[in-house]
C-alpha cells in the first residue's frame, strides 16, 4: 500500500530539516519504492525514496552502496550523479533516504538520428566501462564472470522456452547464440546495469546524467547497450557504438552481438512477468512485441548473432564508419545504404568464420 503523500513529503523534511520544501510530485514508476520528488524555494530538486516492499529494501540499500562508490568518480565520468542529502525512518523503522534529483530530460531514442546523442553516450559508457573493476570489489556489489553469466541466458531462455508463448524459431535462435563459441568471450566491467529511459538524462541531446544505481555490479558491457539496441534507430545505434569503440580499446569483438541478444531476451521474460501477473492486457501487448521480433526474424531484419573473428571486427569497424559517412552525405536514401551494410558484413562474418578455430 502505498503511504501518502505528505507523509512522505513530512519525511523528507526529516531527513534534512535544513531545507524548505515548496512543492512536491508524485513518482509512482517503481511499485517496490515508494518515491516523492520536491523542490525547494530556490528551486533544488530532490528525490525522497523509501521502500514498499521487501525486494525495495534491498533494492534501496544496494543504490545507496553503489552511489557511495560511484560518487567519487563522477568527475572522471563526466556525468551528473545524484547525491545522499539526508536519511531518516518511518515509525515502523523502515530507512527513507533524500537524493538530489539530477537535472535534465528523458530521452526518446526514436527521435535521435546519428550525432551528439550517440557520440555522447558511446563515450559515456566508453568511461564507466573503463573504470577498474577493482573499485567494486570488497564492497558487497555484485560480480558475475562470462561463465556465469552465460548460465544465467541459458536459464532465461529455459524458463521462457517453458512458457510454450514464444515462437521456435527465436528459441532456436537464441540458444544456437549461447551455443556459439567464442560469443562469451570477455572481461566484467564495471557496468550501471540499468540504463533505461528512466535512468538517462540528457540536454538537447547531449547526455549529462545517470541515474538508477542499484543494480551498479561487475558484468557483461553489452548489458549497457541493451536498452539502445533494442528502442535506438539502426544508425544511431551503430555510431554509439564506434564512439564506445573509439574510447574503449579494450572492448570485445562481440558486444554488439551479445546486446542484441540481451535486447531480445529481454521481451522473451517480460512476457514471462505479464504471464506471472496474470495482466491479461499486458500479455496481449508483450505477445504482440514477440511476434513483431519473429517477424523481424522472417524478413531478415535482425542482427546475426554469431561470433566475429578478431579480423572480422576490424573489417567491419572500417566499413561501417566509411558507410554511415556516406549516410550522412546522401540523406535522401539512408536506408538503402543501410542495408548494404548489413549485407556486406554478414558476406564479410560469413568468410571470417572459417578461420574461428585458429584465431580463438
Amino acid at each position: 500500500m502505498l503511504r501518502p503523500s505528505l507523509i512522505l513529503a513530512a519525511l523528507a523534511a526529516d531527513a534534512a530539516p535544513g531545507i524548505t520544501f515548496r512543492n512536491y510530485l508524485r513518482n509512482e514508476s517503481n511499485p517496490d519504492i515508494d518515491q516523492l520528488q520536491l523542490w525547494d524555494k530556490d528551486g533544488a530538486s530532490y528525490q525522497l525514496l523509501i521502500a514498499a516492499t521487501p525486494s525495495g529494501e534491498s533494492e534501496l540499500a544496494t543504490e545507496l552502496q553503489a552511489l557511495k562508490v560511484i560518487g567519487d568518480f563522477q568527475d572522471e565520468l563526466s556525468l551528473e550523479i545524484p547525491k545522499l542529502v539526508g536519511q531518516t525512518t518511518d515509525p515502523d523503522g523502515t530507512p527513507a533516504v533524500l537524493l538530489t534529483l539530477i537535472g535534465g530530460e528523458s530521452p526518446d531514442l526514436a527521435k535521435f538520428a546519428p550525432g551528439v546523442f550517440s557520440k555522447s553516450l558511446g563515450e559515456a559508457l566508453a568511461k564507466l566501462h573503463n573504470l577498474d573493476p577493482a573499485i567494486l570489489r570488497n564492497t558487497g556489489l555484485v560480480e558475475h564472470d562470462a561463465e556465469s553469466i552465460l548460465r544465467q541466458k541459458v536459464a532465461e531462455i529455459d524458463a521462457i522456452a517453458q512458457s510454450g508463448r514464444v515462437p521456435a524459431a527465436l528459441l532456436s535462435r537464441w540458444e544456437a547464440a549461447t551455443e556459439e563459441v567464442g560469443l562469451f568471450r570477455f572481461h566484467g566491467s564495471v557496468v550501471h546495469g540499468n540504463l533505461t529511459q528512466e535512468t538517462l538524462r540528457v540536454s538537447g541531446q547531449q547526455v549529462t546524467g545517470l541515474s538508477g544505481w542499484s543494480s551498479l555490479k561487475i558484468g557483461d558491457p553489452a548489458d549497457d547497450l541493451r536498452w539502445l539496441t533494442g528502442g535506438a534507430l539502426r544508425t544511431t545505434l551503430e555510431d554509439a557504438t564506434l564512439n564506445y569503440r573509439g574510447a574503449r580499446s579494450q572492448a570485445d569483438e562481440n558486444i554488439g552481438q551479445r546486446a542484441q541478444l540481451y535486447s531480445e531476451l529481454e521481451l522473451g521474460s517480460w512476457l514471462l512477468h505479464c504471464l506471472e501477473s496474470e495482466d491479461e492486457k499486458e500479455i496481449a501487448i508483450a505477445e504482440n512485441m514477440v511476434s513483431e521480433l519473429r517477424d523481424q526474424l522472417e524478413s531478415g531484419n535482425l542482427r546475426n548473432l554469431r561470433a566475429a573473428s578478431f579480423a572480422g571486427i576490424a573489417y567491419q569497424a572500417v566499413d561501417e564508419k566509411d558507410s554511415l559517412t556516406e549516410v550522412a552525405a546522401n540523406p535522401a536514401d539512408p536506408a538503402d545504404q543501410v542495408e548494404t551494410i548489413a549485407l556486406e558484413t554478414a558476406a564479410e562474418e560469413d568468410t571470417d568464420s572459417k578461420n574461428d578455430d585458429e584465431l580463438f
